[in-house]
């Protein structure tokens, strides 16, 4: 809530806004609106270009897979003490994180756990899994913790009643919802956070004792579905073979996707909230947002409430914190709509008898890339900025002022990048989710159209959605600049 005081007081002096990426205004070379109809043209054009030149034939190959796992540093990696020496690392890092938290400074900048958490483990773990799928699911501290129970109780995450098929992956969709909630709305410390953290462990160890590790980790656990998603875009994949050995893949980025289907509606819902959860985080840091409040351009909250909102900021914030999560909430659930929407639309186009339901799966899959580049894009310079600094962290972890590693004060500098690679580097990898997006539903409508002319009709709503993701997306990144 700080970030967002801070844009209140910007709404009513009139000074220029800040986003996650700017400081201060950056004067582009261009208009930023140029940028924008900029990309949605590139992406049009990449459309036609598969279109025309990427047929049938070209997705019949089979992926090509290479393993990696005979390689002498992967075959120290497989051995048995090695992961359960990574795993405990893993373990005791979080625990290690929620007692700097519990004891250590109140200083969010000061203290071991809010970087550690927030940068190196949410986003550091994001963008770790979108290039060594299935690393979580090796190293979750979670399931380490309750495979530690199942030596003091035996047992203990057999699980005690079966998963019922239809929870799904909804659990997993409220635990994420109450993560950005708590992000955006809790004005998070180090003390709570170690509070929120020791809650969410008591919940994952209570959902593994009353329906299994298996179970849980596979539906409920939101880190493992989260990561699990974006694992299906790397190159380096993680996994299992029939037998149970662990394998280590390389493959060319992104052909996870292809041809594969969303088993439940949930975790649509689930996909859709990475995308729509980082699109408000944006737009609800923007002057617009603000001003369709605050403001009162329609007058009704000031009818509502017999003044000007602004006139009594105190009394009227909750309500709006209360309007912005309900939007949160709601976001998922309107992007469904617009998706379903577009998919209605390609059905008429060509004319098929599959439900919308049944496209939605087919399809959602070729969203991933776009809700990744947009958390990409939105927050990876809180790494170069923030997550350097836990170099100086390690040596006070606690912030009480110590020095064990003589980087207390020489880590604490952080890497600024120039503002315009940052702007050119978010329009880039923006248009680059979204190609590769038309790529993957345009592979999905080749294997579920016969002829040519059906997959492109099918395409074109879906293309148009796209378009849309797109100008929204960059709309929302160029705000700061815009000032």
């Amino acid at each position: 809530m700080m970030r967002r005081a801070g844009l209140l007081a910007a709404v009513l002096f009139s000074t220029p806004v800040s986003g996650h990426s700017f400081g201060q205004p950056y004067q582009l070379p261009m208009p930023y609106w140029l940028y924008i109809y900029g990309a949605m043209a590139a992406l049009v054009l990449s459309f036609v270009v598969f279109g025309l030149f990427v047929g049938r034939s070209h997705f019949d190959r089979a992926p090509r897979y290479r393993e990696l796992s005979g390689s002498p540093p992967l075959r120290w990696l497989r051995r048995g003490y090695a992961i359960s020496t990574l795993r405990a690392v893993v373990l005791l890092l979080f625990a290690f994180s929620v007692l700097t938290g519990l004891v250590g400074s109140r200083d969010p900048y000061r203290n071991f756990n809010m970087t550690f958490f927030w940068i190196l483990f949410v986003l550091g773990g994001t963008y770790l899994s979108a290039v060594i799928g299935g690393w979580y699911g090796v190293l979750n501290p979670w399931r380490t913790l309750s495979r530690l129970c199942d030596r003091l109780w035996p047992a203990f995450s057999t699980g005690r009643f079966r998963y019922p098929a239809g929870l799904a992956y909804w659990p997993a969709l409220v635990l994420y919802m109450g993560f950005i909630a708590l992000e955006l709305f809790g004005d998070v410390r180090p003390f709570s956070l170690s509070v929120a953290l020791l809650l969410y462990t008591a919940i994952n160890l209570l959902g593994v004792f009353l329906v299994g590790a298996r179970a849980w980790f596979r539906h409920g656990e939101f880190f493992a579905v989260m990561f699990r998603l974006v694992s299906m875009m790397a190159p380096v994949l993680i996994d299992r073979d029939a037998n149970g050995a662990r394998r280590v893949w390389l493959r060319w980025p992104f052909v996870g996707l292809l041809g594969a289907r969303i088993e439940h509606r949930s975790l649509l819902v689930f996909l859709l909230f990475m995308l729509s959860s980082t699109a408000f985080d944006g737009l609800s840091e923007t002057k617009p947002w603000f001003n369709a409040f605050w403001m009162d351009p329609s007058g009704l909250l000031t009818q509502w409430f017999g003044r000007h909102p602004l006139q009594y900021y105190g009394d009227v914030r909750i309500w709006f914190i209360r309007y912005e999560m309900l939007c949160l909430v709601a976001s998922p659930f309107l992007y469904l709509g617009a998706v379903a929407l577009f998919l209605w639309l390609g059905k008429c186009l060509c004319r098929t008898r599959a439900s919308v339901r049944d496209l939605a799966m087919d399809f959602g899959y070729s969203l991933l890339p776009i809700a990744v580049v947009y958390h990409v894009t939105h927050y990876y310079t809180l790494l170069l900025d923030q997550g350097v600094k836990i170099r100086a962290l390690v040596s006070d972890p606690f912030g009480w002022g110590w020095n064990l590693f003589g980087t207390a004060i020489t880590g604490r500098v952080p890497i600024l990048p120039d503002m315009g690679v940052v702007w050119y580097s978010q329009v880039l990898l923006i248009l680059l989710g979204h190609v590769v997006s038309v790529y993957i539903a345009h592979a999905e409508a080749l294997r579920q159209f016969r002829d040519t002319r059906t997959v492109l009709l099918s395409q074109i709503p879906v293309l148009a959605l796209m378009v849309l993701f797109t100008g929204v997306g960059l709309w929302i990144l160029a705000q700061p600049l815009n000032g």
